[in-house]
């Protein structure tokens, strides 16, 4: 079987690197040829051949795997006329996207399988085409692992962490009270790190409050993965809004896979991956944040117990061990 693969981005962005690349090796070790045409992203050269080499290659394949991109209705029609087997991925409510629904409807509807990253997604694709399956975002466990020593050997702090493209999109500043109050209270024994490609920008509350202790690791492939190695405790707040509740929760996937616990807002598919009180814990108030933050941050034993909970369940439905037998159905389905 060929299957021809179209990244919305290359390698290095989260949602082509986990949705697409990561399976290529797994999929050519079972048999399967994988062919991929890169992302024009914005250069010009590449996007003026682009949509020759996108022919050819729907006439060349067996199955054509469309990962998130999203083209014009005459595209899409053209498309099927050379390659009818066509399968749609997405993991982000991108209908909501002013502009977007309108080219994301054609291709759902046509598509011979639709894979969507949770149920949130999922309903809105069965509303358009009944042959939908839900694939979650997953890592790949062998690389996404606990350390094999002390998480921090030499630094008694302990570290609460996140991960994301730029922590100053808004998903932290409601936690700037707390961080003050953690500052406060915690001082030097405690320090938060943000893994992205920009530092956080927060601004602590004037008087007396101590400031909590910031710390930025430019994000890289490999470094990524060593820096949540030392995470003692994953943050994920998230405000209650339509496109949040379409997300797929890979921060929390991610501390899951080495484990540690984590502290997240109870929205959209959080509240799946994330056994509250078994592998972390859900909070809303501030009350709840605190509590919560405060009984991981003194007690080690917890955050241990905690932590081997939240790596057993990714092992079991967020790895790509677990969800490869799915892929591999879906495709040869198609």
């Amino acid at each position: 079987m060929i299957v021809g693969f179209l990244p919305l981005h290359s390698i290095l962005r989260p949602s082509s690197r986990y949705r697409l690349f990561q399976y290529i090796p797994a999929l050519e070790q079972n048999g399967i040829r994988c062919s991929v045409l890169p992302a024009p992203e914005r250069n010009f050269l590449q996007r003026a051949g682009y949509l020759p080499r996108l022919f050819a290659l729907a006439r060349a394949a067996d199955v054509l795997f469309v990962q998130k991109r999203a083209f014009p209705t005459w595209v899409v029609r053209l498309l099927c006329r050379l390659n009818p087997r066509l399968v749609y991925d997405f993991d982000d409510a991108v209908y909501l996207q002013s502009g977007r629904r309108g080219v994301v409807e054609p291709i759902i509807r046509v598509a011979k399988v639709v894979i969507a990253g949770n149920e949130v997604l999922a309903a809105f694709a069965r509303q358009f085409n009944p042959r939908v399956v839900v694939i979650p975002s997953v890592v790949d466990s062998t690389l996404y692992c606990p350390p094999s020593g002390a998480r921090h050997s030499g630094d008694e702090r302990v570290i609460l962490g996140w991960i994301g493209s730029d922590p100053n999109r808004g998903d932290l500043a409601p936690l700037q009270p707390l961080f003050d109050w953690l500052g406060t209270n915690y001082g030097e024994k405690i320090v938060l790190q943000t893994i992205g490609r920009r530092p956080l920008e927060l601004k602590s509350s004037r008087g007396t409050v101590v400031p909590m202790r910031i710390e930025f690791i430019p994000w890289s492939l490999e470094g990524s993965r060593l820096a949540l190695q030392k995470f003692d405790i994953g943050l994920m707040p998230l405000a209650d809004t339509e496109w949040n509740r379409g997300k797929c929760g890979f921060k929390l996937i991610q501390y899951m896979s080495v484990a540690a616990p984590s502290v997240a807002s109870p929205v959209g598919v959080n509240t799946v991956i994330l056994q509250d009180g078994v592998s972390g814990f859900l909070a809303t108030s501030f009350d709840d944040w605190r509590q919560k933050l405060s009984a991981l941050i003194e007690h080690p034993t917890l955050r241990q117990q905690m932590g081997q909970a939240g790596r057993l369940r990714v092992e079991e439905s967020y790895s790509l061990r677990a969800v490869l037998p799915t892929f591999l159905r879906m495709l040869h389905s198609v």
